[in-house]
Parts: structure tokens; sequence; C-alpha cells
């Protein structure tokens, strides 16, 4: 077997330039992708690589919950559920749910849903967002699915600007529908339209008080859906609110968009000119590339918005090519804060099973070659992030702390099969609660790292092991090489509830000609609130060598001064010419 490179694909830098700006709430401190400020939830988590695929085609899957209890989506360039052509748009139903299996049936596809308004050798339709409402009184859920005119041509420009935007309605579960003659909105304004999902039917909705409930909101992007990778456009940095009633959402001119907020709470206007964000966030991501790749991106894109009942919270799912960025706000217009930065490192990723593919990319591969005749090897993982992830409402727990997010990839497979389908993967949040003190008591042998509602954290998580450092065995090994020439690293754990902490004990993973070891500044911070704090008297046993004597398979003891918290992590500057760090497992005592 001819063993290439193992350290040759792509990278992420940590800390962008730019604030988030919470409506009319004065500019925040800068938010750093591995540390959001958010601090509503104590603990969040979610899968490396989607769990549940389906068998469908097609990628975007916007979602909504109607009256008889099934899910309503639209798919973008593909076949949607079943085996007639692929269409830019396709209209779809799904029956049950993660647990029980789903189900899912084509409605409508190409021209018979949405024709597009933009030159039609340049642009198509694509679907943006979809609400299920009783607009007009009849006791039966309406479908409005919001459409945009996006780039495809040439190659070049693809996927970067998005001119137009109509809403098209279905009278009858989305089997046939109605579109404008003209677009509702142009000039690459409020073009990507994607509706707050109130639950089924919207009936949360009503969570806003009598004089706000009679409303469906949209929130929207200028320009593009995502970063505008050749600048043809600029990339959206602002996300923007509007509502319309629910008896004239096709109608333009009963839209009003959310213009800030004043003494009697938002205010509303019907000129789309004086619109204010109710999120502006700047950052750019993987500004720093060690191989060819998307670089220098901007983190709002075309998500969803969905209003978590039980917990009562609004959550919007963003992401950039390599990240998701998922934020929370206690209502429709913020204030809005990052509490997810969910980095699965540049391409290419690690698909679900299925065959092994070999595809050139740039750099080479961190997967073996077989030699002809020789047995294919085993994906490493899977792990892969996605883009227009949401979170559908039906499948959302009684208790609000398990939702599924959908999301899509297709290009950079290492190896097994991109989710270029309606695909799911867990998503895990718990509210912070003022609880007691810890109660854990002196214990020198318990490894709090393999309680109960431990998660892992991590900058990246090369191969999507988070589960390695954790397990009890050591000689396994995890690296975080991302493609990028990071600056900083870490390797811990978030609890739901806080503890007594004073020793973690390290042992590290695989090394590597280029990287596998900290080149300075090994540390332990503990979490207490949304803050990253440094321990004191810090000693390491024994003496850490800074270099690729480390490992592999080295164990090192970094004692401190007793100290609380509900997370605690290594942290340090990665070393080689990858700049990244590796592990075998990460204990954490008190020993009292």
């Amino acid at each position: 077997m001819r063993a290439m490179n193992r350290r040759q694909f792509g990278k992420l830098a940590l800390a962008g330039a730019g604030s988030v700006l919470l409506g009319d709430v004065p500019r925040a401190a800068e938010v750093r992708a591995a540390e959001p400020a958010g601090g509503f939830f104590v603990t969040t988590f979610t899968d490396y690589a989607s769990t549940i695929s389906t068998n469908s085609t097609g990628d975007l899957w916007p979602t909504c919950w109607a009256d008889d209890d099934l899910v309503y989506t639209a798919n973008g360039d593909g076949q949607g559920f079943g085996d007639q052509p692929m269409a830019p748009i396709v209209a779809n139903r799904i029956a049950g749910t993660p647990e029980t299996g789903l189900r899912g049936e084509r409605l409508a596809a190409g021209e018979a849903i949405a024709k597009v308004h933009a030159d039609s050798k340049l642009y198509n339709p694509k679907p943006t967002g979809i609400v299920a409402v009783d607009g007009n009184g009849d006791g039966r859920d309406e479908l409005y699915l919001a459409v945009q005119d996006l780039r495809f041509a040439p190659a070049a420009a693809a996927f970067d600007d998005a001119p137009n935007a109509s809403i098209v309605k279905s009278d009858d579960y989305g089997r046939t529908w109605q579109q404008p003659a003209q677009p509702m909105f142009t000039d690459h304004v409020f073009t990507t339209i994607m509706f707050l999902d109130f639950g089924r039917s919207q009936e949360h909705a009503r969570e806003l008080g009598p004089q706000d409930a009679g409303y469906v909101y949209a929130y929207g992007l200028d320009h593009n859906w995502r970063d505008s990778y050749t600048g043809a456009v600029p990339s959206p940095t602002s996300l923007y609110l509007a509502r319309v009633p629910r008896d004239s959402i096709q109608q333009r001119e009963t839209w009003r968009f959310y213009a800030g907020t004043g003494a009697n709470g938002p205010q509303w206007t019907d000129r789309i000119e004086d619109k204010a964000p109710v999120l502006t966030d700047e950052r750019r991501l993987y500004t720093d590339l060690l191989v060819s790749g998307r670089r220098n991106l901007s983190v709002l894109s075309q998500g969803g918005v969905l209003y978590n009942a039980p917990l009562r919270r609004y959550l919007y799912t963003s992401w950039t090519e390599y990240t998701f960025e998922f934020y929370e706000a206690p209502t429709p217009w913020g204030p809005w804060q990052l509490f997810m930065s969910k980095d699965f490192g540049a391409q290419p990723w690690f698909g679900r099973p299925g065959r092994i593919r070999f595809d050139p990319v740039p750099g080479g591969h961190d997967i073996p070659m077989p030699e002809a005749g020789e047995p294919q090897p085993a994906c490493s993982g899977p792990k892969n992030g996605g883009y227009a992830c949401t979170v559908p409402a039906k499948f959302v727990s009684a208790d609000g702390t398990r939702m599924w997010v959908q999301s899509n990839w297709f290009l950079g497979v290492a190896c097994g099969l991109p989710n270029y389908t309606f695909s799911l993967r867990q998503l895990q949040v718990f509210p912070r609660q003022l609880g007691d003190p810890p109660a854990n008591p002196p214990d020198p042998h318990r490894n709090l790292a393999r309680g109960a509602d431990v998660f892992p954290i991590e900058k990246t998580a090369h191969f999507g092991r988070g589960d390695f450092f954790n397990n009890g065995i050591r000689e396994e090994s995890e690296d975080s090489f991302d493609g990028t020439r990071k600056q900083f690293d870490f390797w811990g754990y978030i609890w739901r509830d806080q503890c007594w902490l004073d020793r973690v004990v390290y042992t590290t993973g695989n090394m590597f000609s280029d990287g596998g070891w900290f080149a300075r500044d090994l540390a332990v911070q503990v979490r207490q609130g949304s803050s990253w704090v440094d321990v004191g008297g810090l000693r390491i046993a024994p003496a850490y060598p800074y270099d690729s004597t480390a490992g592999p398979h080295g164990t090192y003891t970094l004692a401190f001064d007793p100290i609380v918290g509900d997370g605690v992590r290594i942290t340090g500057v990665p070393g080689g010419s990858a700049f990244f760090t590796s592990i075998g497992e990460l204990e954490v005592y008190f020993g009292g």
C-alpha cells in the first residue's frame, strides 16, 4: 500500500475579525469561533456526522409541520423522494419521525412549482423557506414556499448571487402551486427568505400575544444565500426580519420590516430600505489555509429559525463552508447570541457508509491509497458538516433539549457517501440553571470524564472521534488537523453541573512528521459561567517537552489548585508545520 502524506488537506482560523450587533443593542465584544458568548445554554452538542439518511437526493430541505401532522419540505438539485428526473426544485412530504422511521413522497417539481424570474440561462429557482398556516380560515393549512433565483452559470460564479425572490402557494398540500407573475423582492435585497418555524400549523405564534400572533414572520439575507466566494456581490453579514398578515403572504405591499426596538417594543416599517438588522456578525473564518480551499468565510447563511417552545427560545442555525454557527435569542428580534460553533475542519470529509472514493483533492489524501487488488480501507469517521442547516419542529423532544439538524454536503469526499439526501443528526442543548454547589467528594480514582452527561469539546476532531479521548483506551488517537495555521488548540469536556477539579491526565495520540504535539504554553482552563479561566498552581509531570518527543501515547499529569467549574480543557499552541495536536485520552479528577 502506498501511504500518502497524512496531513495534506485544509484548516480553520480560530478567531475571526468582527463582532455581533444585536438589533438596537450596542456592539458586543468580539465573538470567537471556539468560544461562543451565549449564556442561556450551559451545554450543547451535535453529532460529528449525519446519523440518519433517507432514500432521497437533493439539498437545502427547509421544512414545516402542517395540520395533517406531516412535514413538508422542498429540495434543490435532486430527485427528492422518488426516482423521477432531477429538478432544480422539488416539493416533498415526510411522514414519521427519526425514532419510528421516515417515509417520504415527491409531490411536484420544476416549473410546476416556480419559474425563474431572472435569465434562465444563468439562474434557476431554489427553495429557501417554507411555512404551513391557515391563512384563509377554511380550517386547512396552506403551504407557502419561499423561492429565490440563484446563479448556476457560468460554473465559476455558481451559487454566488441571488437577485430575486418570491413566495409560491399551495392550497392542496404541495401538489399544485401558484406563483406571482413578478418577483416580490428584487435587487438582491431580502432575497434569501427563511420563515420562522412556530411548530405545527404555526401554533406557538400565540406566545407573542394577540397583537403579534396573527402574522407570519420571515428572516432575510441580502445579496446571497451564503458567502459570495467570487465577490460578485457583498457577502451577507446581517440578518433581517419581516412580518406579514397570514391572509396576505403573497401580497408584497402588506409586508412590514423590523426597524429597531423603541420604548413600546419592536418597530415596523413598510419601507424595505429602512429595515434594521436583528443580528450582525462580521466574523471571517478560515482566513489562513495551508492548502487550496474556501477561505475568509462569512458566518451568516441560509439555514433556519426555529421557536423551541419547551425552552421558549429562538434558534437560528447558520453555517460556513466548514462550521456550524448556531445562535439563540429570547424574542424573534433578539438579542441574538452565538451558542455553538461546531468546527468540522476543511474538506475532504468522511461520509456515511458506502463505497470508498479516492477523488483527487488538492494536496493529496489523508487515506492511504490501496494497490490494485488490495482490500478497500474503512472510512475513518464518519465526520462531515454541511450547509443549509435546519431543525424540523416536529422532531423536537417534549422538553426541548433534543433536536435533529438537517444539513447537506456533496464535495470533498475522502471516502464513503456524502449526505446529499434528507439527512439528520442530533443536537442536544441544556439550559443553564442555578443549582446547588458541587457535591462531588474527593476521590482520586473517579474519572469525571466518564460520568453522565459528559460532552467532549475540541477545536476540531479530525476523524470525528470525540469519543476516543474518554473511552479508557489510551492507545487510540485523534488529532486536531484542520488545514489551517491555527495558533490555539484545546481538548476538554463540558458538563451540565458544576464539579470540583484539581487534576487532568493527558495522554498524547500519534506523532507525525508535520504535527501532533503542543509547541508551547500547555495550560489548563476551567469554565465558570460563560468564561474560561486559567487554573492556579499548575504543575506538569513529567515536564512536557514541546516537540515530537512528547509521544506517541505519552502520559502527562497536570495538577492544579482545587477549583469549581462546569468545563475543563487543556490548551496551547499547536506544533509542527501543519499546526495540530493529538490525543489518546484525557482524564479528569478531584483528589482533594
